[in-house]
């Protein structure tokens, strides 16, 4: 019972905030919003925290202890719950691979096991014995390429060539694709184009230094090639002149990072693309990405300035700074793989062990978290996520219809939303094994990442007209200690990571269980109904004016309550940005809503509520937090916390506070999501 289907869904799990400061407590008075700082001595914060209690500081009420206890290791800036997740996780997956690794057991060709074994092991003798090029196969294979490309001549062979890299090595010298779902029509599957460059065109368009930067990073791959210190930095400043042109084509907003991926879904039809080029075909753009099936009649590309810059670029004048980045691009894909002629860097300083873990991983992700799903997820786990679930989407229907500010017509499409959402528990079902997949294993590790890199990209593309359904672990394995919410599929996936004690334990009472991961489900159903999610309907398509205006007013009000209450909390003598971070702390305001009304008495939400502050524990330096500060969408831990339950007459009656207490908010101050 690997994948559950429930008709919901919902958004991103906070997996990467922070807490006040190194001790992790802060006061939360909303008329008073000091923060504690982190030079207090030990003797001090012992002292402290011996005097605090939940109207004081809850979250430190909870946490305090602990977090005075805890250190952090010295290559790490951040503990905490989500941390030591994510760690258990980590070093769980290293013994499954490790105990495959050390086996003598002879696994079926294709198999798991088999990818595993064999790839972990031709990664630790590359690394041990430092065998780059045995029987000079590598730089055959490499120089085969880069003799490709020099005799390119002509427009059509670049084309061509970009094909060859694309589809045999998966090396983007030109453009790049995938599958992507048409977010105006979920019944179909679209080719989404980008332009992976060698360089930031935002910095290259504006900042010198930065452009002169790129520049000599580039030069250092030409020089590989025998060109001289002279000729490499020339060549390389016509590389970097040609992406200023393309910069110039291109929308300011999308490279700067100011325009998300639905803003910038341009759908463009085989007609209207073959109006736009000049220099290249309709099927020759699409070739050039690595595709060979069958041409499909509409395309999507990212910024359509940067397809009208690449092409009007594609001339003989432009052809040597063409070939010199698909030569650099080659060269980069390489890495540490390449021969010692072509690759500027090499391994020192690693372990063969780390290193074949950490490639095993990343390159057989699916397969290892069909192996850990298969040993860490169970059915027990899967019905009481499946049961808490249900139970948040019907608390959900019940906050929607009794929301005051909505309309009918808003009402309607909100629980549209609810009725056509569905879940992805745990871990997929394990894919059918094919024994070619074994022929992945090349006979040098190079060889190996090529195949591994060109066959995902292949299996993607075979997807295009594909009339298969849905598969959310795609999105996130269930190796992630995360979730996430995904807008054109309307749907929430729940990796079998995330499931562990900290944020669940399948044998804790359920209200327990609900003030953590349950928590999380009820923040990421919130985000389907967020400013962004209410842009995508019940089926995942984006109709920007779906959601009524009035209702689009009246929350804009709930929000601007939300910044100006999150805004007046500090930690270490900083605001928290309220604008930065609305859209996570009216997720988490309506997770915590849904899970109190579910727990249902004071006991289970005693339970619930201290879960929820235990959830967010994390110790962390001074520099991580006030960098989180400015540039996380989720609010520090221990506001997230205090703020949240501040907010629920529930706390006050549970645990006694009173006007005056520190974590005191005035009835008409207690703002809430429904």
């Amino acid at each position: 019972m690997k994948k559950q289907w429930i008709s919901c869904c919902a958004a991103l799990l906070a997996c990467c905030m922070i807490t006040g400061c190194s001790g992790g407590t802060q006061s939360t008075g909303q008329n008073d919003p000091s923060g504690t700082g982190s030079a207090a001595d030990t003797q001090d914060e012992e002292n402290y925290i011996s005097t605090l209690t939940p109207a004081i500081d809850f979250y430190g009420y909870v946490n305090a202890e602990d977090l005075m206890n805890a250190e952090l290791k010295p290559d790490m800036s951040t503990y905490g719950t989500i941390t030591a997740i994510a760690e258990m996780t980590r070093d769980q997956v290293r013994e499954l691979i490790e105990e495959i690794a050390n086996s003598s057991e002879k696994f079926a060709p294709g198999s798991n096991e088999q990818l595993v074994h064999d790839l972990y092991w031709q990664i630790y003798d590359f690394v041990k014995y430092g065998e780059k090029d045995p029987g000079g196969e590598n730089t055959e294979l490499v120089e085969k390429y880069l003799d490709k490309i020099e005799a390119v001549s002509n427009t059509d062979e670049l084309l061509s060539v970009w094909h060859d890299l694309s589809a045999d090595l998966y090396v983007k010298a030109g453009f790049s694709a995938q599958v992507f779902p048409n977010i105006y029509d979920y019944r179909e599957k679209v080719l989404y184009f980008c332009l992976p460059t060698l360089a930031d065109l935002d910095e290259i368009k504006n900042n010198n230094v930065k452009a002169t930067q790129a520049r000599d990073n580039l030069s250092t791959y030409l020089k590989l090639l025998g060109l001289s210190e002279d000729e490499a930095k020339q060549r390389a400043t016509d590389i970097i002149y040609m992406y200023y042109e393309i910069a110039g084509y291109s929308d300011p907003l999308f490279i700067s990072g100011d325009k998300n991926y639905y803003e910038a879904f341009n759908i463009i039809t085989r007609e209207e693309c073959s109006g736009k080029l000049k220099n290249m075909t309709y099927d020759q753009l699409v070739r050039s990405i690595g595709y060979n099936g069958e041409i499909p009649d509409k395309i999507v590309f990212m910024d359509e300035g940067q397809l009208e810059g690449v092409d009007s670029l594609l001339d003989s004048a432009h052809l040597r700074a063409w070939k010199d980045i698909a030569v650099i691009t080659l060269l980069m894909n390489g890495s540490l793989l390449l021969p010692d002629k072509y690759s500027l860097i090499g391994f020192e300083g690693v372990t063969p062990e780390d290193t074949a873990f950490d490639y095993v991983k990343k390159t057989l992700e699916e397969q290892i978290s069909e192996i850990y799903a298969e040993k860490y997820f169970n059915k027990k786990k899967a019905e009481i996520i499946t049961k808490m679930c249900n139970d948040m989407v019907e608390e959900y229907y019940d906050l929607i219809n009794g929301a005051e500010w909505l309309s009918e017509e808003g009402r309607a499409f909100l629980t549209r939303k609810l009725d056509n959402m569905q879940f992805f528990i745990g871990a997929d079902e394990p894919h059918e094994i094919d024994p070619e997949d074994g022929e992945l294993i090349g006979s040098t590790l190079l060889k190996t990442m090529f195949n591994f890199d060109s066959n995902k990209q292949q299996k993607d593309f075979d997807t295009l007209f594909s009339d298969a359904p849905y598969d959310g672990f795609k999105e996130m394995s269930a190796i992630t200690t995360n979730a996430c919410y995904v807008p054109p599929h309307n749907s929430i996936v729940i990796p079998a990571a995330s499931m562990n004690k900290g944020l669940f334990d399948e044998d804790e009472d359920y209200a327990t269980n609900l003030g953590g991961i349950g928590a999380l489900i009820g923040h990421e159903i919130s985000h389907a109904f967020d400013s962004k999610g209410v842009k995508f309907d019940a089926h995942g398509n984006f109709v920007p004016d779906a959601m009524p205006q009035e209702d689009i007013k009246a929350f804009k009000d709930l929000q601007d309550k939300a910044i100006a209450y999150y805004s007046s909390f500090k930690i270490l003598g900083s605001h928290v940005d309220g604008k930065l971070t609305l859209g996570e702390n009216l997720a988490d305001i309506s997770g915590l809503q849904c899970v109190i009304s579910i727990a249902g008495d004071p006991e289970s939400q005693k339970k619930a509520f201290e879960a929820f502050a235990r959830m967010w524990e994390q110790l962390l330096t001074d520099t991580k937090a006030k960098e989180y500060l400015t540039e996380d969408v989720h609010s520090p831990h221990s506001v997230r916390v205090n703020a949240a339950v501040a907010l629920f007459d529930e706390f006050y009656e549970i645990y006694g506070v009173k006007e005056g207490d520190p974590m005191y908010v005035a009835p008409e101050n207690r703002i809430r999501r429904w």
